[in-house]
């Protein structure tokens, strides 16, 4: 029986806090500059909340992935599961948005704006590791 490796997404969540909570703190107040203009929704906020859980499930997920394809026989099998795994993950982040905004429960900008956050948290800390912007794209 092989031994199931250990999921890293967790660890690297917890350090990706202190940006979500950047990112999502700039986010409530674009919310509420818009709400003072055009009046603000429940939707907002529930879009802000809904793209926060899929965000970090779909971090996790990723984490998920990457740990089991390291346990495949060979690596054209691990470059097999890699792939339906990255197309699963985001035909299931696509079909979870598209209900929530058929549903009229979030809206479209403040559920999108929390899937940016695992990209700007590793553009800021490998920046100021001293990497050019070219050494993460």
């Amino acid at each position: 029986m092989k031994r199931k490796p250990k999921n890293p997404a967790f660890e690297e969540l917890r350090d990706m806090l202190p940006t979500a909570l950047i990112i999502n703190g700039f986010a409530m107040v674009g919310i509420a500059v818009y709400g003072i203009f055009e009046g603000i929704t429940w939707r907002a906020v529930t879009g802000l909340l809904f793209g926060n859980l899929l965000a970090a499930g779909n971090f996790i997920l990723l984490g998920m992935s990457a740990a089991s394809t390291l346990t495949k026989a060979n690596a054209k099998k691990g470059q097999f599961f890699a792939n339906m795994s990255y197309g699963g993950r985001y035909i299931g982040l696509f079909l979870l948005l598209a209900i929530g905004l058929m549903l009229n429960v979030i809206d479209a900008v403040p559920a999108f704006v929390p899937l940016f956050i695992p990209k700007v948290h590793y553009m800021f800390k490998y920046a100021f590791k001293g990497k050019s912007f070219d050494d993460f794209t």
